[in-house]
């Protein structure tokens, strides 16, 4: 498989079992990704019966920190209150001193998604704004998905701030919304996408992000960059969205590499 990494690269966001699903071998890409200068990465959840296999599939990477959600899809499989018990459940396990293995470092991947019309809308935000709470509650950092729904996210977040930070992850808004969120002391990443020839416009809004406030992600096995297009995508490809992003910003990748490491340990406090 192909790579593009340097020493202290992050991946705030992929999908180790989606990437099984894809039949990308999830623990051989990883382990070949860390040897060659990875330094941290986050696997997402987004339903409550991934935790266990994700956990079990990741066991032995120190360095890949362990996010857990209801995607806004889940809105059709069972009620708020529901989920948000089974995903409490799933914190108070694993979340105690005597677990060395993974604990739950965020919550995510949680959000609004007007795309593809899952449920109804009252219903994605009645699951968003409760899994904020939980997170609130946990003093976790969140993951936030948007999709067509960029009004709603920011009035959602202003209503029910997430009170230890968070990401919106694949960022994909105009600057407008960007700067709405980055008022509210959340950061913003950006994937692959922001490497696409016809995507002029949002790497304009990368190029106005405080770098205190960015992250980079792959989004695995989503959005593979314009280098490695139509090839699967996996966290060995993070090195392409931080050479765009380093060219938007008018820094060295080196530079970024640096900003991004502290801007990660600030919001996730891993365990060095």
């Amino acid at each position: 498989m192909q790579f593009n990494l340097k020493q202290g690269m992050i991946d705030t966001h992929f999908h180790s079992i989606i990437m099984e699903k894809k039949e990308i071998d999830s623990r051989s890409v990883l382990s070949e990704a860390f040897e060659s200068g990875l330094e941290y990465a986050i696997d997402i959840g987004t339903e409550m019966s991934d935790i266990p296999k994700r956990l079990k599939l990741l066991s032995g990477f120190e360095k890949i920190l362990f996010a857990a959600g209801n995607y806004p899809s889940e809105v059709e499989k069972d009620t708020a209150p529901n989920l948000i018990k089974l995903l409490e459940k799933m914190i108070e396990e694993n979340n105690i001193p005597e677990n060395k293995n993974h604990k739950i470092t965020a919550i995510g991947e949680i959000g609004l998604d007007w795309h593809w019309k899952y449920g109804t809308k009252r219903q994605q935000i009645e699951l968003f704004e409760a899994q904020i709470n939980l997170a609130n509650k946990y003093n976790l950092p969140v993951l936030i998905h948007n999709r067509d729904a960029d009004t709603e996210i920011v009035e959602v977040l202003r209503k029910t701030r997430p009170v230890s930070g968070g990401i919106l992850h694949c960022f994909s808004s105009d600057y407008e919304t960007a700067v709405k969120i980055l008022d509210m002391d959340l950061s913003i990443s950006f994937a692959g996408n922001v490497t696409y020839k016809k995507n002029s416009s949002l790497r304009d809004v990368a190029s106005k992000i405080p770098i205190n406030s960015i992250f980079a992600e792959t989004d695995s096995p989503y959005l593979s960059p314009q280098k490695v297009r139509g090839k699967k995508n996996h966290p060995g490809h993070i090195g392409y969205t931080y050479q765009t992003l380093a060219e938007c910003q008018n820094i060295t990748v080196q530079k970024l590499i640096e900003e991004i490491k502290t801007n990660f340990i600030n919001l996730f406090n891993p365990e060095l």
